[in-house]
């Protein structure tokens, strides 16, 4: 029995239908395989979620009875559930830095960053992910986004930092998540792009390339940083990277600081693995207070408040 009959084999006493014509069976392979591949890249879509994100519960860190002015933060979502952040205000003027971490960890991993950005006397205010830390949901592609927006939307609205004083600084899938922000909120202001890639897809087939196809077809283009990098006007553009990186492959971060054209720019080469803040602090520092033109006083020790 032909499998794109119009009816259901019943027998020798069965009902007998007419077969259907060569093209009209095409037609419903066509149909029946465009269902399969929408079912796959579906699939494809919640896989990859589970895939990229690695997040840790709890956090152990604080900057609380550091004298530092301080809080934390609760960003809530469209659907209710709240997004945990730390909010190190700078002084009156400042850059403020908005800190998006990697795929891997919770705001823990970030410590080194923020007590540099707060040496620096920049503001800070660096969110978890939903599913890591403290925040509430899970971690998606969409979700990390949506999260960085309503940071920005708090920094804008409620804390009244005007665009140009705000530095977004994504790190590893941060950087990513950054550019997604970038398309949706375009202001003009300084941009870091640290250790991180020219596309999810890319990145992706650079760690797998046998799957190289597959992964075009399910991530498209999820994160696709050159792609907003090609239309976006940043008033500062840095970049990092290490040689060694065994995780985002050199070459992409050099590929997206090359495709930026669209302003002043920087790139630093780091030294050792993905994950080797400590050491770099002092390049990292050098290359922001160049490019930002940050004038400083010397760091003095907090005195934590008494209790």
């Amino acid at each position: 029995m032909n499998v794109f009959s119009r009816g259901f084999y019943l027998g020798r006493r069965g009902v007998k239908v007419k077969p259907l014509s060569f093209g009209k069976q095409f037609f419903r392979l066509i149909i029946f395989a465009l269902i399969l591949a929408l079912i796959a890249i579906i699939a494809g879509h919640a896989l990859a979620n589970r895939l990229l994100f690695y997040p840790v519960k709890g956090l152990e860190a604080t900057f609380k009875n550091t004298g530092w002015p301080y809080e934390e933060l609760w960003l809530t979502r469209p659907k209710g559930q709240k997004v945990f952040a730390w909010y190190l205000p700078g002084p009156p003027g400042a850059y403020v830095t908005l800190l998006l971490h990697g795929n891997g960890g919770n705001l823990d991993d970030m410590v080194g960053r923020v007590l540099s950005y707060h040496h620096l006397n920049m503001g800070v205010l660096a969110i978890d992910y939903p599913g890591y830390g403290l925040s509430e949901g899970e971690p998606s592609l969409a979700s990390a986004v949506e999260s960085a927006v309503l940071a920005w939307d708090y920094l804008v609205n409620v804390c009244q930092i005007e665009p140009q004083k705000i530095v977004v600084h994504g790190f590893s899938l941060g950087g990513g998540v950054a550019g997604q922000l970038l398309a949706r909120r375009p202001a003009p202001h300084p941009i870091i792009m640290d250790s991180t890639f020219t596309s999810l897809a890319e990145a992706a087939g650079e760690a797998m390339p046998l799957l190289k196809p597959l992964s075009n077809v399910i991530l498209g283009d999820s994160y696709d940083t050159l792609a907003v990098l090609r239309d976006y006007k940043a008033t500062k553009a840095l970049f990092f990277h290490s040689p060694q990186d065994e995780v985002v492959p050199y070459k992409l971060g050099e590929a997206l600081f090359n495709s930026y054209q669209n302003g002043p720019k920087s790139f630093t080469r780091l030294a050792g693995p993905h994950v080797n803040f400590i050491s770099n602090q002092s390049a990292y520092e050098k290359a922001i207070i160049e490019s930002l033109g940050l004038v400083f006083p010397p760091y003095q020790p907090p005195t934590p408040n008494p209790e």
